[in-house]
């Protein structure tokens, strides 16, 4: 990791743990709800990077996404900033059970720790930034969640029934189809074999996605409990 990869970390991880702050003190005291809420509102910046990296690697998806990457590509930055934005969450929620009582979601926790890991590797490894980042666009999910919060914020029911199926159609028809292409490239680029020195890296992307798919499909089921689904 270079010397701009980590000041975009350490930016990063502060600015995501400005904004769970700020929505804390000034927006919505209820510490679950203002959770929500600035989890959404870094989630529009994440998927933006998401699909910046998707027009700017778009070539490279036979490779699964997954190329070496040179030390001044963007998407470094871009992958640091993400791992700042995911260990800013895990000291919000120690923030949360600290000084608020509130026992953190287990399947949060597991999320965000693989996606450390990944994130983490794509870093050491300097390797796969691009697949790393594309996963980024499926931030739509938590933009639902926070759109749901505000709603109940505001006793906006409307908002609150269309943020509901918005997220379970994201999960549905997003989400889950693309975990499931992304694994399908990732192992064909195994069984081809082809640049055996990416093969760690393929490893991890493969084992990563089929934890995201596993998670997002318990979500679904979650989703499916309020929300008719069709």
């Amino acid at each position: 990791m270079n010397d701009g990869a980590l000041l975009a970390l350490a930016l990063a991880w502060g600015l995501f743990t400005a904004v769970h702050a700020v929505v804390l003190s000034l927006v919505e005291p209820y510490w679950p709800r203002a959770f929500q809420i600035s989890r959404g509102l870094a989630a529009v910046a994440l998927t933006a990077l998401g699909l910046a990296a998707l027009v700017d690697a778009f070539p490279e998806w036979p490779r699964a996404f997954l190329y070496r990457n040179a030390p001044d590509d963007w998407m470094r930055q871009g992958v640091a900033v993400v791992l700042g934005h995911l260990l800013a969450d895990f000291l919000w929620m120690f923030q949360g059970a600290r000084f608020h009582g509130i026992r953190p979601r287990r399947d949060l926790i597991i999320h965000h720790g693989l996606g450390v890991i990944g994130f983490g590797a794509s870093l050491v490894l300097g390797i796969g930034h691009a697949l790393a980042l594309l996963t980024m666009i499926t931030e739509i999910l938590p933009i639902t969640t926070g759109l749901n919060a505000w709603a109940r914020r505001t006793g906006n029911e409307t908002l609150q029934r269309r943020a509901d199926r918005l997220r379970l159609h994201s999960l549905a028809w997003g989400r889950i189809p693309l975990w499931v292409f992304l694994e399908v490239v990732v192992l064909q680029a195994l069984i081809r074999g082809e640049d055996p020195g990416l093969s760690l890296g393929r490893w991890i992307a493969a084992a990563g996605l089929l934890a995201l798919l596993v998670l997002d499909f318990y979500w679904l089921g979650k989703c499916r409990q309020r929300v008719d689904f069709y």
